[in-house]
């Protein structure tokens, strides 16, 4: 699969599930203060690259799937004939972002390939379990398929709810986070593709003026950092705090269309 879309992704993917371990997990304080959005949501992006438009996505919000459950979409496919499909889902937590269980598939349409990543959270046990699998033409069983598990970070007398987020709804934590200049966080992040479970930091910088399609919006710039990565994203200072640009690895998405 080609790597030209870049999911929200804080962590290389292509390493080997059982082969990826974690980092030592500190307990973090919960960032997500609420959820500003207030019904169902179609948001749609360009994916650019030096100008060049790689891509499409777009963001849906669902808040009630069931009680107390929001799901959270990113369909994504690259420009020109749409060969390749990379769609991400997480169902969380409406209150908190806590993730449930997570989602992500990437497609050859062309060869009728696919790889699927997904998660399940196991908060009792304090853990979570990675599965992936490989899916190739007309097979309804994979050719190829790994489990793991991962600790997430432990309770402690200081933090007894420890914050974790699944990385497919990083698009979506952001825009809960207090944005506000110098707020700074930390939270532990779980990646499905890569079977990592490491912290991340966040910041959020001064306000800036952004042109995308779909508008110029006056927007707050976050900076989330990891040991390998940093990823910048502006969120329009107005509620609902729609993301109007991110900088993810090698991809920008830009806001080019809002469904009322």
């Amino acid at each position: 699969m080609r790597r030209w879309l870049a999911v929200a992704a804080l962590a290389l993917a292509g390493a080997a599930l059982v082969a990826c371990g974690s980092e030592p997990l500190g307990a973090h304080d919960p960032i997500f203060a609420a959820a500003p959005w207030t019904g169902p949501e179609r948001l749609h992006y360009n994916l650019v690259q030096r100008d060049n438009l790689e891509g499409t996505c777009i963001l849906e919000t669902e808040p009630a799937v069931s009680p107390g459950v929001t799901e959270l979409r990113r369909l994504c496919r690259d420009a020109g004939e749409g060969r390749y499909e990379d769609n991400g889902s997480a169902r969380v937590d409406s209150a908190t972002l806590r993730p449930i269980s997570s989602l992500r598939v990437v497609l050859d349409l062309e060869e009728g390939d696919a790889r699927q990543f997904a998660t399940r959270y196991l908060p009792a046990e304090g853990t979570v379990v990675f599965e992936s699998k490989q899916f190739e033409e007309g097979g309804a069983d994979p050719t190829d398929a790994l489990e793991a598990e991962r600790r997430l970070p432990e309770p402690t007398d200081d933090v007894p709810e420890p914050a974790f987020y699944d990385d497919e709804e990083l698009l979506w934590l952001v825009r809960g986070i207090p944005l506000r200049e110098g707020f700074e966080g930390a939270f532990t992040n779980v990646n499905a593709s890569t079977g990592r479970v490491f912290s991340a930091e966040v910041a959020v910088e001064a306000r800036e003026q952004v042109e995308v399609p779909a508008g110029t919006f006056t927007a707050w710039k976050v900076r989330i950092e990891t040991s390998t990565i940093t990823q910048l994203i502006w969120i329009e200072e107005d509620a609902p705090h729609r993301v109007v640009r991110a900088r993810i690895e090698r991809l920008t998405y830009e806001l080019a269309a809002i469904e009322q």
